[in-house]
């Protein structure tokens, strides 16, 4: 191989065309994933939540939309876009935002012709003193190649770069590649495989692991190793393999995990789940995380239980971690699970339009004096105080395009 040959495509002015699409999943500690029942976005600025541009979107727990932005507002730039929703409890997702760009305007600036394209080997000679290639000078160039002598380099790795310059002086990124002059055929031919051995668990030290019969070769395959479990201990183990040429050259050690089944017959019986606990964030140790109410047995499933997040466990997204402990002391692996904690209680609106109604509010109680509450717009049902009926918080935020109802008869008391 005396040159190779290199093509490049499409060498013009990019232009970019994005499309938005969006998903949001939710997920639940308790088994049961709480529906969706808000998705919003926001431009640059961040109204906060609840008061964000509504977006329509198909699917509960799972949700997915498009997302058209007028850009005849907007600045020419980059800008970003946000989205975020809301499940039926009143908790938020984390936000997901991307970068686009309004182009600039384009239409009284003419694109100036690519007058130069060059190349260069390992070193960069500096803009201008690269090889030239030949070209029409355009807008956009297409399908332009090169070769590239390669006796005179040395054998392995090397870089192409490839860059451009318009008529009014302005360079293009470099575009680089890798590729190699292969080595000769004159090399030293590979040594023989004369030993190759494997040690479990433990290893004893290159030459001192149990050896597999093998014949000496280049290239050693399909070989196979006998372990005897007898001796080992039940439960996980890792073997490991390695191989050493006529030269004396090891190789690196390739290692495996692999289990001994625990003893489980008909007269073994699987050993009960005897405590069950959860932490919040920090994990406290093995033992000393909260107690989970269980009756113990082989197969624990389809739990619920109240996990306090009270107290100072702050607004925002945090992590509960569960695991069990059997009846022969063996603890489970930690299962981890990310929420989100909303501030202050929520109208949700999913039941009714009653105040009084503990499931249309995100705490699952009816706001209390002491409660920051809000109430957004889009809810199945809109919050109605009724005759006879006094409502109590802390204070009270109502989105735009929600509403509130007090009949005659009713009371709302706000930061009393």
């Amino acid at each position: 191989m005396k040159s190779i040959m290199f093509r490049v495509s499409n060498w013009r002015k990019w232009r970019l065309l994005i499309l938005l699409t969006f998903q949001a999943s939710l997920f639940s500690v308790y088994g049961q994933v709480p529906a969706i029942n808000k998705i919003e976005y926001f431009l640059d600025t961040d109204p906060g939540y609840g008061n964000a541009t509504n977006l329509s979107f198909s699917g509960t727990t799972d949700a997915s939309g498009i997302i058209n932005i007028n850009l005849l507002p907007l600045t020419e730039g980059v800008h970003i876009v946000g989205v975020r929703s809301r499940d039926i409890h009143g908790a938020w997702s984390l936000d997901n935002r991307w970068l686009f760009v309004k182009p600039y305007s384009g239409n009284t600036i003419t694109q100036p012709n690519i007058n130069r394209v060059e190349w260069y080997l390992d070193n960069d000679p500096g803009y201008g003193n690269g090889t030239a290639l030949p070209i029409t000078s355009s807008v956009d160039l297409a399908g332009l190649s090169f070769n590239i002598n390669i006796v005179p380099l040395v054998l392995g790795v090397h870089i192409v770069g490839v860059r451009s310059r318009d008529s009014k002086g302005a360079w293009s990124l470099d575009n680089r590649w890798l590729f190699v002059k292969p080595y000769g055929n004159s090399a030293i031919a590979q040594p023989n495989i004369n030993r190759v051995e494997y040690y479990v668990d433990n290893d004893p030290g290159y030459g001192n692991a149990t050896p597999i019969s093998i014949s000496p070769a280049q290239d050693l395959a399909s070989l196979a190793i006998n372990i005897t479990l007898a001796s080992l201990n039940e439960g996980v183990h890792i073997v490991g393999i390695r191989s050493r040429d006529v030269n004396g050259s090891w190789s690196l050690d390739n290692k495996w995990i692999f289990l001994k089944p625990y003893s489980i017959g008909v007269n073994t019986p699987v050993p009960d789940i005897v405590k069950m606990e959860y932490y919040v964030d920090v994990d406290p140790g093995y033992g000393h995380a909260s107690a989970i109410s269980i009756t113990p047995g082989a197969d624990i499933n389809m739990l619920v239980f109240d996990a306090n997040i009270s107290g100072a466990i702050s607004t925002g997204t945090h992590k509960i971690g569960i695991r069990s402990l059997d009846a022969r002391g063996a603890w489970s692996l930690d299962n981890e699970i990310d929420f989100t904690r909303g501030g202050g209680n929520t109208w949700t609106g999913v039941t009714s339009t009653a105040w009084t109604t503990a499931s249309n509010w995100s705490k699952g109680a009816v706001p209390v004096a002491s409660d920051n509450i809000t109430i957004p717009a889009g809810t199945p049902f809109s919050p109605l105080i009724a005759n006879g009926v006094t409502g109590n918080c802390k204070s009270m935020n109502v989105n735009t395009g929600s509403i509130v109802t007090v009949a005659t008869g009713g009371n709302l008391k706000v930061g009393q």
